[in-house]
């Protein structure tokens, strides 16, 4: 059975997405993967590493049973390379690049071209 997938359409609702999933999903480890957001004019993430590591991430997770997965798009090129950007300085998310994969319960990270080695994910995921 695949991990659980929860998107979150904006990113200031992520807050709100993981409280959720964690209360409703007590008896499972859960991951936020954070990304780029996709670029209209191309239909794609504008970030490389997130073209390249998201099907990787989601191939993985489609294998993975008790586990969740919120999917978290940071928003676009302008809004994530802001400086101010909330979740550089968030005291509970606190992400600096993407993509990131984060085992929520343990706030270990994943980070940029580490998400899509295969080998690296898994020892990630079966270290959580």
């Amino acid at each position: 059975m695949p991990a659980t997938i929860i998107k979150v359409p904006e990113i200031e609702d992520i807050h709100r997405a993981i409280n959720k999933t964690v209360e409703d999903h007590k008896d499972k480890d859960v991951f936020v993967y954070f990304y780029a957001s996709i670029d209209p004019e191309t239909g794609k993430s504008w970030c490389p590493d997130c073209v390249t590591a998201g099907p990787v991430v989601d191939e993985y997770f489609s294998k993975v049973d008790n586990a969740v997965v919120i999917e978290a798009p940071v928003g676009d090129r302008p809004k994530w390379k802001d400086p101010n950007h909330f979740l550089r300085h968030d005291s509970v998310v606190k992400i600096t690049s993407v993509p990131t994969l984060v085992h929520w319960n343990t706030k270990s990270q994943l980070v940029e071209n580490d998400c899509e080695d295969v080998a690296k994910l898994d020892k990630f995921v079966k270290r959580a």
